[in-house]
């Protein structure tokens, strides 16, 4: 069978490739139980309602020993729904009524319960829908006779709960696959691509074994970057070069950390918002946000506003054209509402607020008055803009005046200057004479304004790509977590005069090649 590849966004860093296991959560045709039996199928059923609450309080108290106690005490919640009498009632119900086996009637009764918490209009209990169906998985699980083992599988599932999350720290992470994902069968193979965002179906054995290799290898640059984490990132010749982890969930902030980064260098927001029905609510916001900002005490904080659009856009924003801060502006409520989250949940750290896809200096002062009224005792967090079109780049010294620090997103600066589509622009070089001209001239806007340079796109990590963004004078590299380690280690390996010398030659090289050209 051919391979055939799902696209979606990349939530936890790296590589695997095993069988599926997938983790239905809808109703399952069963035989009915005989009367006679019905009684000891509906204490199967509560003994697994106890062992998976069991599972949840280890999850949280290995999480509060890490020192996580927000994400602890959001994953201790879902313990508490396995006592709860409604949700007893309906598998007592469908047990002793209807004959339903125990693993049954527990995925129906907790995806019941789910649609309920979902439709209802207070967002924070909408929002446990999936603490449920999580809960309504695990005891199903156990009512089979087994916990949730998953010896070398790739877990496939339509949502995942708080303790999911929790219990799959540091393994590759792909989410907003779509539909087609739930095709997938129990068993089938597939490699996920946790750097990329993308699944493939039935790959082919060139695939599975380079994906292989790649957790191998990633295994053992891990463990020299936990054990190299207290070295600073400093090239040879004394130059500091802060390394920052890119990030979307507590795992990457976490495993980010351990690798020795600074802090977060982008923190994206809108992945767990893909499938919203209207824009997230400042307590919705708060609850994403605290399990990931909770690890950053006293660290940098970079929390990029929703970037919606393209094709990162929820069914509430099905109609619009508008990406990034352009859609916000036009919903100031939503604007106000995600800042004043971001304030609330990052006043520990050293936060500073990113604003996407900025084109002009009127959008940045229009951000900057909205979190004026938000900031807590006056106390405004840095703001900074993506420099990702060429216009921004084009604009930055005007754009600088008005901010605390850029960041460059070189992904969509590569693919809108050169007018690419997604996919080839994540492999095209920034080194084009194009792109190169416009990351020179943003990284000398921000020099000149004495304000700090982020690169936090795939070039950050690109190692042909990173003495000439230091020879530009870039000063912090924002990567993906798993490479966090291997960035530092190079990053010692530079001295600042050649890395500069390499960015003229690069320069003149292409001068004289479009010169050539021209002739």
């Amino acid at each position: 069978m051919s391979e055939r590849t799902l696209a979606g966004f990349a939530a936890s860093p790296g590589q695997a490739a095993g069988p599926a296991v997938v983790l239905a959560g809808g109703e399952h045709a069963a035989a009915e139980v005989p009367a006679a039996a019905r009684q000891a199928e509906l204490a199967q059923a509560r003994r697994a309602f106890e062992a998976a609450a069991a599972d949840v309080v280890r999850i949280a108290e290995r999480l509060r020993t890490e020192g996580r106690l927000p994400e602890a005490e959001i994953v201790e919640t879902g313990a508490l729904m396995a006592a709860d009498p409604t949700l007893d009632r309906e598998v007592s119900r469908l047990v002793l009524v209807e004959g339903r086996p125990a693993a049954d009637a527990i995925r129906v009764a907790a995806e019941g319960a789910a649609a309920q918490l979902a439709a209802l209009p207070d967002p924070v209990l909408a929002e446990r829908a999936d603490d449920v169906r999580s809960l309504g998985r695990r005891a199903a699980a156990h009512a089979v006779g087994g916990g949730r083992a998953r010896g070398g599988g790739v877990l496939v599932a339509d949502g995942l709960g708080p303790a999911d999350v929790a219990d799959l720290l540091g393994l590759p992470m792909v989410v907003g696959l779509g539909d087609a994902v739930l095709d997938i069968a129990d068993g089938e193979p597939v490699v996920v691509d946790g750097d990329g965002g993308r699944l493939v179906r039935h790959p082919a054995a060139e695939r599975t074994a380079a994906a292989e290799h790649d957790s191998q290898r990633r295994a053992g640059a891990r463990a020299r970057a936990r054990a190299e984490s207290h070295l600073p990132s400093r090239t040879r010749d004394g130059r500091l070069i802060s390394v920052l982890v890119n990030a979307a969930s507590a795992a990457e902030v976490s495993e980010g950390l351990q690798q020795g980064a600074e802090g977060v260098g982008l923190l994206r927001t809108e992945l767990s918002f893909l499938d919203a029905r209207a824009w997230p609510t400042a307590s919705q916001h708060v609850r994403f946000l605290e399990p990931l900002l909770s690890q950053l005490g006293g660290r940098v904080a970079t929390v990029r506003l929703l970037d919606f659009g393209g094709d990162k856009t929820p069914p509430f924003l099905a109609a619009a054209h508008e990406r990034g801060i352009e859609l916000m502006l036009a919903a100031p409520e939503a604007l106000e509402a995600q800042l004043e989250a971001v304030v609330e949940a990052g006043q520990a750290t050293r936060l500073r607020i990113l604003v996407p896809m900025v084109t002009g200096l009127e959008q940045v002062l229009a951000v900057r008055q909205a979190l004026r009224r938000v900031a807590v005792a006056g106390r405004a967090p840095a703001l900074g803009a993506m420099i990702e079109t060429p216009e921004a780049a084009r604009r930055a010294r005007e754009l600088v005046r008005a901010l605390d620090f850029i960041s460059l997103g070189t992904n969509d600066l590569t693919q809108l200057a050169l007018g690419l589509d997604r996919e080839r622009s994540g492999a095209s070089p920034v080194t084009h004479p194009t792109v190169l001209r416009l990351i020179d001239s943003a990284c000398r806007a921000g020099n000149a304004a004495g304000i700090p340079v982020e690169v936090c796109g795939e070039a950050a990590s690109d190692p042909v790509v990173i003495p000439l963004l230091v020879g530009l004078g870039a000063n912090e590299l924002s990567v993906g977590a798993a490479r966090v380690g291997e960035v530092r280690e190079l990053v010692r390996e530079l001295d600042t005069a050649a890395c500069r010398m390499q960015v003229e030659e690069a320069l003149l090289d292409q001068a004289a090649h479009a010169g050539r050209e021209g002739g």
